[in-house]
């Protein structure tokens, strides 16, 4: 019976991730608290169930699941960086410029890229958040739905690889203006099949970016650097 109820939370955590990575926050909910049901602390499931909240504008729900970690687990990173972003977004109101500090605090979890386009798109505002979608060799970002770009390059691979494993991704504009569009692209979940994989090693970082919208309003990134994944 120990060994079904091991099988079975084994299951549920990789049906979590799949319905996350997919972007069905309401489906990947439910699992996470059918979870937790049985395991009522793990801290793990209380992150991503924080994160799914998030993303369900629940925000009094999302503060409870990461205070809970920082309970079990005072020094948890994850639960501490949410947890102070969510406290943030309650008291202040976002502005039209962002700081990028706060985006780029680590690095090795986090990137930058400038997208030039040349048509209007949807209006986009600094600090919002849009989607990702990851497929076989690229991702998609999204607002309300509505896609916005498709990504193909090694970093995109490189993303698509990692969220199937597990890791959640977030895509927070920067800024914007006539010709470009910047966004900042960061790990917001590892999974613990990925505790030793980097997101963004220096290696995959490209020396220039350009991104140009062709007429189906796709994006490809184009760089300098071909894909050196190892």
């Amino acid at each position: 019976m120990e060994l079904k109820t091991r099988n079975d939370l084994t299951f549920l955590k990789k049906s979590a991730i799949k319905e996350a990575s997919n972007q069905n926050w309401e489906r990947a909910k439910q699992i996470n608290l059918a979870i937790l049901n049985q395991q009522k602390n793990n801290i793990e499931t209380l992150n991503r169930l924080g994160i799914t909240y998030t993303k369900l504008s629940q925000k009094q729900n999302a503060i409870k699941c990461f205070e809970k970690v920082i309970h079990i687990s005072p020094n948890n990173r994850i639960a501490q960086k949410n947890l102070s972003a969510l406290h943030s977004a309650k008291n202040k109101k976002i502005s039209n410029t962002i700081d990028k500090k706060l985006l780029v605090n680590d690095s090795s979890k986090s990137i930058n890229l400038n997208f030039e386009h040349k048509s209007s798109t949807t209006s986009l505002t600094p600090g919002e958040n849009l989607e990702i979608k990851s497929k076989s060799d690229s991702i998609q970002i999204f607002k309300n739905k509505k896609l916005l770009s498709e990504i193909t390059n090694n970093i995109a691979k490189r993303i698509s690889k990692l969220t199937n494993l597990g890791n959640q991704y977030s895509c927070t504009v920067i800024g914007t203006n006539e010709n470009n569009i910047n966004v900042n692209i960061k790990e917001i979940h590892k999974s613990e099949s990925t505790v030793n994989i980097i997101s963004f090693p220096e290696y995959i970082k490209p020396h220039s970016e350009k991104l140009s919208l062709n007429h189906h309003s796709i994006f490809t990134l184009q760089t300098e650097d071909e894909d050196t994944e190892k």
